[in-house]
């Protein structure tokens, strides 16, 4: 960038000395050439008053004591004939008639021309001027002598253009590194603690400056955001361990028990029965934890493994189908399982998961619904509402019932037989589907789910 800007101002000081020569030559020749002219017609002036005092006319000899090497005289008569010519033989000489300032002259009293002269071997000035007698004096002279008058000044413009070319250069220079030095100290500046605090730039870039930090607190802020989702996550990933660990822990010491004192004899013959059941109980518990836990797996890795969201799902239809594979158990404990509302509701998403989803929320409201209680599924246009009147959730522990493992009371969730992971899951799958869950609950009157679905999904969405 600074040698960008040093050669530009180098380019730009060379240019504008070239145009000032330029311009200072043509100004110095058009003056030149004005003075030249002025001095021609002033000796015009002098020598026709001394034609005219000395009675030259009959004596144009006489002209040739005003005549120089510089300075051409031509008397010329009305017809055009050369009467008298300081540079050339008047006899031998051509009619001039047509000549462009004699004509000029005969017609308005005076007259001047340049053009190449062939008696002069080269271009020249001419002035004419009509005299009283009818006859016209004319004198000349070469360009070439006003070329010599200015042409001694070319060394000495010569000599200014080399000193404004170097005066450019070095301011350049100086210049250059002045522009530069504030974006190089914004530069060197760049990322530590005095760059939110660094002044005096320029106007120009302060725009520049002022986005850039507000970039550089957004991207602070990014990293001490993701920094915490990250010791978040590490210490929900801990807690998870933790929580599966002991989930595992209980059926399995359970299992190990019991079939430790079938192994040792131990165990009274009219017992085995008993133990194998708590066994095959504890064992379909381990199964329940690990289909849950390889559920929860999948919908969190489901960038890695997409799950098609563009099935059409008749949510009354489903519905149906989960209230018919747990009605027995509600049945067991004598609670009214029920359906209600919109039977041509549809949304769009995945009909297996929205499945598991309906189907944990319905058996999660059985398992804390006392015996002769109701649970009711009701189907809305974009939403699924499942209402029950159990023991109810106490409100500082309704953030954290979508949470894995988590129990509200952890004796009822053994006894029930519950993996503490439906409703985590019933969150997951909500999320996947950019549904949203609306939880209202009152401790001893029950509780109301309700997982409203978005109207946005796109047609051949796929996640």
């Amino acid at each position: 960038m600074k040698d960008r800007i040093r050669y530009s101002l180098i380019y730009m000081g060379v240019l504008a000395a070239l145009f000032a020569v330029i311009f200072t030559t043509r100004v110095f020749e058009g003056e030149m050439t004005n003075q030249f002219k002025g001095h021609l017609r002033e000796q015009l002036r002098l020598i026709e008053t001394a034609y005219v005092n000395d009675s030259l006319a009959s004596t144009p000899q006489k002209l040739a004591q005003f005549a120089s090497k510089e300075l051409r005289i031509t008397l010329i008569d009305s017809s055009g004939t050369i009467l008298y010519d300081s540079d050339a033989e008047a006899s031998k000489m051509e009619n001039h008639y047509n000549r462009e300032e004699v004509t000029d002259a005969f017609a308005k009293g005076i007259g001047e021309d340049l053009r190449y002269s062939t008696t002069l071997q080269a271009k020249a000035f001419y002035f004419a001027k009509k005299l009283r007698d009818g006859n016209v004096l004319r004198i000349g002279m070469r360009q070439a002598n006003l070329k010599q008058a200015y042409s001694k000044t070319i060394p000495y413009l010569i000599v200014l253009l080399a000193a404004i070319i170097l005066a450019a250069i070095i301011i350049a220079f100086g210049l250059s590194r002045a522009f530069v030095r504030p974006l190089q100290k914004l530069v060197d500046l760049l990322g530590t603690s005095e760059w939110m605090n660094i002044e005096n730039t320029y106007k120009e870039i302060a725009p520049l400056v002022n986005t850039i930090r507000k970039q550089d607190l957004e991207l602070q802020l990014t990293i001490e955001q993701l920094s915490n989702e990250k010791k978040k996550i590490s210490h929900l990933k801990d807690e998870f361990t933790a929580n599966a660990s002991h989930e595992l822990k209980t059926p399995l010491t359970s299992i190990s028990g019991y079939a430790e004192l079938i192994e040792n004899g131990m165990a009274q013959p009219e017992d085995v029965k008993m133990f194998a059941g708590k066994i095959h109980k504890e064992a379909k518990r381990l199964q329940s934890i690990a289909n849950d836990i390889i559920t929860l797996s999948k919908l969190n890795d489901h960038e890695g493994q997409p799950f098609d969201l563009n099935e059409k799902i008749n949510l009354w239809n489903l519905s149906h189908s989960c209230i018919e594979g747990l009605m027995l158990g509600a049945t067991k404990k004598n609670i009214q399982l029920s359906l209600d509302g919109a039977p041509d509701a549809e949304i769009l998403g995945n009909s297996k998961l929205i499945y598991e989803m309906i189907f944990n929320l319905v058996d999660n409201a059985i398992r804390y619904t006392e015996p002769g209680g109701k649970v009711v599924v009701l189907v809305e246009p974009k939403a699924i509402v499942v209402k029950d009147t159990g023991i109810g959730i106490p409100e500082e522990s309704q953030s954290r019932v979508f949470e894995r493992f988590y129990r509200v009371d952890k004796s009822r969730s053994k006894e029930t037989g519950g993996t503490g992971l439906g409703l985590a899951i019933v969150k997951h799958i909500a999320e996947v589907h950019h549904a949203k869950i609306h939880l209202n609950s009152t401790v001893g009157f029950g509780t109301e789910i309700r997982v409203g679905f978005t109207t946005f999904l796109k047609q051949n969405n796929v996640l």
